[in-house]
Order: structure tokens, then C-alpha cells, then sequence
């Protein structure tokens, strides 16, 4: 009972039962309505017929004629006044009639007792040699029933039978995929991603598996993403602790000597200390905003105001390469998480900092289009190519990954800034060409 395929199979033979018997009854009983009324009128004439038979004729032999009409269709019942039992009654029938109504068809009365049949019966009196007769009559009709039911009996085995036969053909072919999906997914559970389900079906199977495809698909990018991105922290986290560990362990041993050399080897010690702690805070960051209820604070503040204070915060960076700062911001009230939203800025305008040549320039603008506004923050450096441009959202790419690195970054800040931007119902996107700088435009609705 736990298999699919049994599950199935009883159902439908149960509903074809059902069916088939429910059809039945109904069917035999419209029969019997239809035909009801033709055989009352048959009755009224049967019996009239018998009853002027017998009184027009003195020498009738009431039994064999009475025997002939009970062996056609019809089963009859003589009484006689002054007589308690009937003086005639075919051997084998059984009849539910009242002393009442007997009594009053003697007493000249009509009965008519008229129901679907076989349960019909119609008494007729009549008067012969000064005595008063009953004579009843129903129709007898089990021959035709039976038959009928035959008939019905077949039907109902040959549809059940040869019904049954075909479904259970057609279900194994309807199964085999389901199967085939059971035996995928305890695979899929092991951890085996590279099954597919092969269906030229269009039903709902047939989405069923494709759907099916698709998830394990997308596990398996889940599954290479997950390695990568643990070999992708295990690496920025290695680099640090090894140069690290190196200079530590050289000023320790006194192998360096020169003071100069020695605050040389601090400065770095220090310098990758900060890249391991912004690493972590980044990844702080991104498991916080990867949760089923990311930190979620809104409020409605000036983000034009915003961005200048983000400017000025960064402005040790940018003074410190001789950058122009050009801003070019409306009034923008604007309803979201102030801190999140600042840390978008923060990662695009380091960004555009760290990759702006000396002396060179970074623009801010704002512009609304309908009931969005969108922040541009526009950089002077070399750009991204345009293969490269697709995959600088994903968590540690980086361009320039001997660049990224002595700079400072670890790959995660365009993440971050774009999961952000996401909660936010904004969208984010860049354009860039060689040579001519990158534009990072956010978009968010009011």
C-alpha cells in the first residue's frame, strides 16, 4: 500500500466499481420506470380478457389455462366466495396480499396495487353460476431481470477486466519517471549532483522532472559555489597569517637589525591584521544579510546629506591621491536602512578611490527617473573589461586580483553593496570600457 504505482491501481479499479454499480442501479431503474406503465396496461388487458374468457366459457379448464398463463409472464391467483385458501395458485409464487383486499375484490371491488415491477398486482372480481370470483395477477418477469443482469454482469467484468488491464499498463508508464526521480534524488542526497532525468513528456510529469533538472543544477553551482567560496577565504585568510607569521618571526629571531626595517615590518604586520579584520567583518556582513531576516532599520532621512558625509569621511583616501571630488546631488528624501545604504556608498566610492589614477577624478550624481532616483558615482581608472563585467558582484572576484590585493580589498564589497541595494528593492549596474573609467549606477524606488 505504500507504493505509488498500488495506490493508483486500487483507486481506479475501486472507481470503476463504484461507477459500474451505481450505473447499474440506476440504469435498472429507469428500465424499470420506462417500462412500468406498458405493463399495468397489459395487466388490465390480460386479466379482462381471462376474466370474459372464463365466464363465457362452461367447459374451460381453469387450472391448465390459469398453469399456461402463469408460464407466460405472469403469475395469477383465483379465490371464491365461501373458499378461505384460493382455489387456484401457481406452485412456487409467493404473493403479499391482504384477507382485506381479497375481501374486497369478492365483494365486487377493484385492487391495484401498482409499483415498479415485479411488485405490481391487479385484482379484478367477477361473477360465474351466482358465485362471486377474485382473480389476481402480476407480471413475473424474472427471467427478464435475470437476464439483465447477466447482461450487466459481463459488461461490468469485460469493462473492469479489460479497463483494469490497459490502466495497469498505462500506470507503469506513468510511474517509470516518479521512480526514476526516487532513485535521483537518494542519489542527489549523497551528494551527487550530475544526474539529470531524460522526459520528452509535456504533462505535468514532464515539469516535474524539468523542475527536478533545474534544482539539482542548481545545487550543483550551490555545491562548486560553496567549495569555492571556502577556497576562496581560506585563501585570503592564509595570505595574511603567512606574511604574518613571516615578519613576526623574523623580528623575533633579531634577524632584522636596522630600526627603520623593523618599523618597515611592523607597518606590514599591521597593514594585513587590517585586511584579516575587514575580511571578517565582511563576512560578518554577508551571513547577516544571506538570513531568512536580514537587519532591516528604515527610516526617512536626506541621502543627498548622506553622500557628503560619506565624501568627507573618506576624504584622508582620496586627499591623499590628489582626486577631484565633483558632486552633483539634488534633494533626495529617502526612505530606507541609513546604515546599510551608507555602507553601499562607502564600498563604491573606495572602490572608485582605489582604481582612479592620481590626480584623477570621481563624480557623484543624482537624477530621478519617475518615481526612482539613481546614484552614479563615476571613476577616472583604467575600467573593467567587458568579460570581466558580468562577475564583479560575485563574492571575491576581483579584476585585478595582484592589484585588489595590495590594495586592501578582498572581493567582497561589491557583494555586500549589491545584497544591500537588493533588500532595498533597487537594482545595481555598471558600465565600463578600457582606458575610460566605470560607472556604477543605484537605483532605488521612492
Amino acid at each position: 500500500m505504500k507504493s505509488l504505482y498500488v495506490q493508483i491501481v486500487l483507486t481506479f479499479l475501486g472507481a470503476i466499481v463504484i461507477s459500474l454499480l451505481v450505473t447499474f442501479l440506476i440504469s435498472g431503474r429507469i428500465h424499470a420506470i420506462q417500462v412500468a406503465d406498458r405493463i399495468h396496461d397489459r395487466m388490465e388487458k390480460v386479466g379482462k380478457e381471462f376474466v370474459q374468457l372464463y365466464k363465457g366459457t362452461d367447459d374451460l379448464d381453469v387450472d391448465s389455462y390459469l398453469d399456461a398463463m402463469s408460464s407466460l409472464s405472469y403469475d395469477v391467483l383465483l379465490y371464491k366466495t365461501g373458499e378461505e385458501q384460493a382455489v387456484y395458485e401457481h406452485p412456487g409464487s409467493s404473493w403479499e396480499l391482504s384477507a382485506t383486499e381479497v375481501q374486497k375484490v369478492l365483494d365486487g371491488g377493484v385492487v391495484r396495487n401498482y409499483h415498479l415491477p415485479p411488485r405490481s398486482v391487479l385484482g379484478l372480481p367477477f361473477e360465474k353460476g351466482g358465485e362471486q370470483f377474485a382473480f389476481f395477477i402480476k407480471p413475473d418477469f424474472k427471467f427478464f431481470f435475470e437476464d439483465f443482469r447477466k447482461v450487466i454482469i459481463i459488461l461490468f467484468s469485460t469493462v473492469l477486466v479489460l479497463g483494469s488491464a490497459i490502466f495497469l499498463i498505462t500506470t507503469r508508464w506513468t510511474i517509470k519517471p516518479i521512480k526514476e526521480l526516487t532513485q535521483l534524488t537518494q542519489t542527489v542526497g549523497k551528494g551527487n549532483f550530475n544526474v539529470s532525468v531524460s522526459s520528452k513528456r509535456n504533462d505535468e510529469l514532464g515539469d516535474l522532472t524539468k523542475s527536478f533538472n533545474q534544482m539539482v543544477h542548481g545545487l550543483g553551482e550551490l555545491e562548486q559555489m560553496r567549495h569555492q567560496f571556502v577556497s576562496n577565504v581560506s585563501h585570503e585568510i592564509q595570505s595574511p597569517l603567512t606574511s604574518i607569521q613571516g615578519f613576526a618571526k623574523a623580528i623575533k629571531d633579531d634577524v632584522i637589525t636596522d630600526d627603520e626595517e623593523r618599523k618597515e615590518y611592523l607597518a606590514i604586520i599591521e597593514h594585513e591584521s587590517r585586511r584579516l579584520s575587514s575580511l571578517s567583518q565582511n563576512l560578518l556582513k554577508l551571513a547577516s544579510l544571506d538570513s531568512d531576516h536580514p537587519p532591516f532599520h528604515p527610516e526617512t532621512y536626506q541621502m543627498d546629506e548622506q553622500l557628503r558625509r560619506v565624501v568627507a569621511a573618506l576624504e584622508p583616501q582620496w586627499n591623499a591621491k590628489g582626486l577631484n571630488m565633483n558632486l552633483d546631488l539634488e534633494s533626495v528624501v529617502y526612505y530606507g536602512d541609513q546604515d546599510q545604504m551608507e555602507q553601499v556608498w562607502i564600498n563604491l566610492l573606495t572602490n572608485a578611490i582605489r582604481y582612479s589614477p592620481a590626480d584623477g577624478t570621481v563624480s557623484i550624481v543624482t537624477h530621478f527617473v519617475g518615481d526612482e532616483v539613481t546614484v552614479s558615482i563615476i571613476d577616472s581608472g583604467e575600467g573593467i573589461p567587458e568579460e570581466e563585467q558580468g562577475r564583479i558582484f560575485e563574492r571575491f572576484y576581483k579584476v585585478d586580483k595582484a592589484r585588489s590585493r595590495n590594495a586592501g580589498g578582498n572581493g567582497l564589497g561589491l557583494s555586500i553593496a549589491k545584497k544591500i541595494v537588493l533588500l532595498h528593492r533597487g537594482y545595481i549596474t555598471v558600465e565600463s570600457q578600457q582606458g575610460k573609467g566605470a560607472v556604477f549606477r543605484v537605483t532605488l524606488p521612492l
